[in-house]
């Protein structure tokens, strides 16, 4: 096996290997995608932005595959809207979106870095793969519009018609982007004066800050903070234009706690103020929605509560809606710690670093058991019951297991058992897996290998 696994497997190798297994019979730690619980929630979103009569743009950072971009953006769409974080990334689907392209869809990505001058010549490749309008940058700063302008004037056809760009407005995350009323978006627009290299197509807002929510209401006001904003920049930006551009200025706003959130407006009497908001924009703009980890969900999600769990205005999601998890083995039992622990042969570089505002912990040990009608149900729950198996401590291989709550009903662990865990931040619990396991609890075995979707890896 070995040697089929390094350095880079095929996938008809991995499914080869893999497809009818029990997931308890996979090597560990590995990625397991639920695709049943996939579909659920991209219907989710499908459902909001169509009822909203709004645009959707899909991230792909935190997934990486093809199969999930299909699901994503709907198998049968003829409007493909992306977002990638990595060159890679975009390198990655070009044959699924050549195809297609072939079969009458329109294709748009959105490199969502502002724009390095290394990067370009790559991306022109892929423009030029998927033809004009194919490929949007992203700009915050009137040298990189200039940086662009100098790669066409010295590459001549290495891009397929002016450049689009989009304007990244700080909605307050204060990572990337500039502000509303920063006269920095009059010297872009004169910086693009010239439209035959260069055009501007609209703004990009990310309201990363909203990832600490902690209801519905409260993503929804993170969801009309990022409109407000992205309306100012919209507006600002046009004012500077001495031509709008012909299809109207895009305003493209999202994370996933405010992406979700549209979802509320469908679920509730509360969000009456933020779809008046977004009427206004349709009138003027073209308004689109987009994220990226809402397909899978994480702990860190379900904290922030930006959702009901379902239509029926249920209060916040649940962990039957992460649909990601990563199983590991049970390598040390330490019973004479002040409070059980256990050992697993995974830590950040599996699971990732970052914390989680709902529990202290890095991951959260899920009923799964690897033998058939032996699920556990004492799991820690952060909302109610405090009481079970969470990932306490963690260094770069090893992961401690910790009980938490009283210790009465301690679900029993053995060495060489697998376990699976929900981690916090399903972006930062894949990078380290070429590929996921895909099983479907809609199936007769929620537990066999389906499929194995390849992640595409480096920058």
């Amino acid at each position: 096996m070995a040697s089929l696994q390094y350095p880079a497997p095929s996938a008809a190798g991995l499914k080869l290997n893999y497809l009818g297994q029990h997931v308890s019979s996979l090597p560990t730690p590995a990625a397991i995608i639920d695709a049943a619980v996939v579909r659920r929630n991209c219907a989710f979103m499908h459902d909001a932005v169509r009822s909203l009569d709004v645009g959707f743009r899909a991230h792909v950072k935190t997934h990486k595959t093809v199969e999930l971009a299909q699901l994503q953006v709907g198998r049968d769409t003829k409007d493909i809207r992306l977002l990638v974080s990595t060159v890679a990334e975009a390198e990655h689907l070009v044959p699924w979106l050549v195809e297609r392209r072939t079969q009458g869809a329109k294709v748009n990505i959105i490199y969502g870095l502002p724009v390095a001058p290394s990067t370009v010549p790559r991306l022109a490749q892929v423009a030029h793969l998927l033809g004009p309008g194919s490929v949007t940058l992203l700009v915050d700063h009137p040298q990189q519009v200039v940086h662009v302008q100098e790669f066409v004037r010295s590459n001549k056809n290495a891009w397929p018609g002016p450049v689009s760009v989009v304007v990244k407005i700080d909605a307050g995350y204060h990572r990337a982007g500039i502000k509303p009323g920063s006269d920095v978006l009059s010297k872009i627009a004169s910086a693009a004066a010239d439209q035959t290299l260069v055009s501007i197509a609209g703004v990009y807002a990310h309201m990363g800050h909203s990832y600490s929510s902690s209801s519905p209401t409260e993503a929804l006001n993170f969801l009309k903070g990022e409109l407000s904003e992205a309306l100012a920049g919209a507006e600002a930006l046009q004012s500077h234009l001495s031509e709008p551009p012909k299809q109207g200025m895009i305003i493209s706003i999202g994370a996933t706690p405010t992406a979700t959130a549209t979802q509320t407006l469908l679920a509730s009497d509360e969000g009456g103020e933020v779809a008046k908001l977004i009427a206004s924009i349709k009138q003027r703009f073209q308004l689109e929605i987009h994220a990226g980890v809402y397909p899978v969900l994480d702990m860190q999600q379900l904290a922030t509560a930006a959702r009901p769990a379902t239509i029926d205005k249920q209060s916040r999601l649940k962990t039957e809606n992460i649909a990601i998890r990563i199983m590991v083995e049970v390598a040390s039992l330490y019973d004479e710690r002040d409070k059980p622990e256990a050992l697993i042969c995974a830590g950040s570089i599996v699971l990732g670093r970052e914390p989680c505002k709902s529990y202290p912990g890095w991951g959260v040990l899920t009923p799964w058991s690897q033998h058939a009608g032996e699920e556990q149900s004492r799991i820690y729950d952060p909302t109610s019951d405090k009481t079970g198996w969470i990932v306490g401590r963690i260094s770069q291989e090893h992961g401690i297991l910790t009980w938490e709550g009283p210790p009465v009903g301690v679900r029993q662990l053995e060495i060489g058992q697998k376990v699976m865990v929900w981690p916090n931040h399903a972006c930062m619990a894949g990078p380290s897996f070429g590929w996921y396991f895909v099983v479907d609890s809609d199936s007769d075995d929620k537990d066999i290998v389906r499929d194995v979707w390849i992640r595409c890896r480096g920058w």
